[in-house]
This record gives C-alpha cells, sequence and structure tokens, in this order.
C-alpha cells in the first residue's frame, strides 16, 4: 500500500511530462476551434444578436467592421479566427483559407474584388450554421 501511494506522489511536472499532446503539425486541440474563437475576439468586438460582427452592410449576408486602419483589423480578425485550423494561400494567390477539423472555414482577402477592403468569409458549421462576409471598411468621422 505504501508503495502505491508513492506512486502517486509523483511531482507534477513528472506526470506531465508523460502525458503528451502538444500543437504540432496538423490540427491542434479540438478546443480550438472557428467557435470558440469567434467567442474569445467578441470580447474585443461585439456580435450582433445573430451571433455576427459587425453591422448590415451591402447585401444580405454582408456585415461591415469599420475601423481607423481596416486592413490591420483584418489581419487581427484572421490571425484570431484561424487558430487551431489549417491555414494556406488561395490558389490564385489573393488571400488566405484556413479550414478547421468540422470543416467549418475562414477566408481572408486584404483587397476585396467588390468594393476593393479587406473582407472575410466566416462559414460555421454545426448548430450556429452561420454563413456571411465581413468587410472592414475606413471609419467614418
Amino acid at each position: 500500500m505504501a508503495h502505491k501511494f508513492t506512486l502517486n506522489q509523483q511531482p507534477a511536472q513528472t506526470r506531465k511530462a508523460h502525458m503528451g499532446g502538444g500543437t504540432g503539425g496538423g490540427y491542434s486541440s479540438q478546443s480550438s476551434n472557428l467557435s470558440s474563437n469567434i467567442k474569445d475576439l467578441a470580447t474585443k468586438y461585439p456580435l450582433n444578436s445573430e451571433g455576427k460582427f459587425g453591422k448590415p452592410g451591402v447585401g444580405k449576408s454582408t456585415q461591415q467592421v469599420p475601423s481607423k486602419d481596416p486592413l490591420a483589423t483584418g489581419k487581427e480578425f484572421f490571425k484570431k479566427l484561424s487558430v487551431g485550423g489549417k491555414t494556406k494561400d488561395l490558389a490564385n494567390g489573393k488571400g488566405k483559407i484556413t479550414t478547421f477539423p468540422d470543416k467549418s472555414t475562414i477566408v481572408f482577402r486584404p483587397v476585396s474584388t467588390s468594393d476593393g477592403s479587406p473582407a472575410m468569409s466566416v462559414i460555421v458549421k454545426g448548430p450556429s450554421g452561420l454563413d456571411y462576409k465581413i468587410h472592414f471598411v475606413k471609419e467614418v468621422g
């Protein structure tokens, strides 16, 4: 009995060393998914009643996020929302796409084809089923 007690009293560092894990290569942990990344980013950029960033823009499924520096804001969104996914360049070289294990995706284009503003497509698979675009636009006033 004493021997068993001794084994369970290993220092925490020793136990951790044998647990494995890590985030090298491929997808990182399942807890890092697009939905949780959206919740994290929503602490700085509030979501509307539909769970979308920004305010309604031109077009049915388009939102606008006003910013003093739209490109920097777009890059910040992409950096934070892409955590835990696999990111690669778009085939046309005009942006990046991140795909998550559940097939949710985000696409960031520094220059959109519609109006030239930085833009992002957000497609969340699962119960929320969000699918919309965000245009990062120059703050007015």
